[in-house]
């Protein structure tokens, strides 16, 4: 990444989460509760066996409820762990949300010695966090390339999950980021024509 790029990226980054934490604590929760409604109803949740999710920290979108949910319809769930000592992450099955050992960036995530890490080639229904996303499915997020990393090699669906107002025409991008299928956001699903791996774009069918 040029370091043009990287910078414009900072600036945006500090500005978003400026933006982001100035949301007052009763709009975030109707916008989360929201959000998970949605989420749920997709087509591409209720189907899926497998949900890879995400533990919201901060003033991320909490999507908490929906992965209950995931777990209470029978499906597996997956939470991610970032490998120590490196900027790659696996994802490893669990049966809750409850008592998750704190990772190396303060993360609450599986304990590797507790819980099965899931084959290189699972596919699923990814979720994905972000500080913002595009309408080409580009996202900003911290700046590790964690999630860029493990979607180069996801073979699933991969579903960016925002508010709506941090859905944004563009973002700046850098030769190694990756797109994800679409974006849901609290007002609508939108398709980017990307696939990550060999996943197909998603489509709206039932949505």
């Amino acid at each position: 990444m040029s370091r043009c790029i990287s910078e414009e990226k900072a600036l945006l980054r500090r500005a978003l989460l400026r933006q982001r934490s100035a949301v007052e604590p009763q709009q975030r929760q109707a916008l989360d509760k929201k959000l998970n409604e949605r989420l749920c109803q997709l087509w591409q949740f209720r189907e899926a066996a497998l949900v890879l999710g995400y533990y919201p920290i901060g003033s991320e979108a909490d999507i908490r409820p929906a992965l209950l949910e995931a777990l209470r319809r029978g499906k597996r769930l997956a939470l991610p762990r970032c490998v120590p000592g490196s900027r790659e992450m696996e994802f490893f099955l669990v049966e809750g949300l409850e008592d998750l050992p704190v990772g190396e960036h303060r993360i609450p995530e599986p304990d590797p010695d507790t819980c099965r890490r899931l084959p290189p080639d699972a596919a699923g229904l990814c979720l994905v966090p972000g500080l913002a996303f595009d309408r080409q499915g580009f996202r900003l997020g911290y700046g590790k390339g964690y999630y860029d990393r493990f979607l180069l090699r996801f073979s699933g669906n991969s579903l960016g999950l925002c508010h709506d107002f941090f859905l944004l025409p563009e973002l700046p991008r850098g030769c190694h980021d990756v797109g994800v299928g679409a974006v849901l956001t609290t007002a609508r699903l939108h398709q980017t024509g990307n696939a990550t791996g060999q996943a197909q774009t998603l489509t709206k069918r039932g949505s």
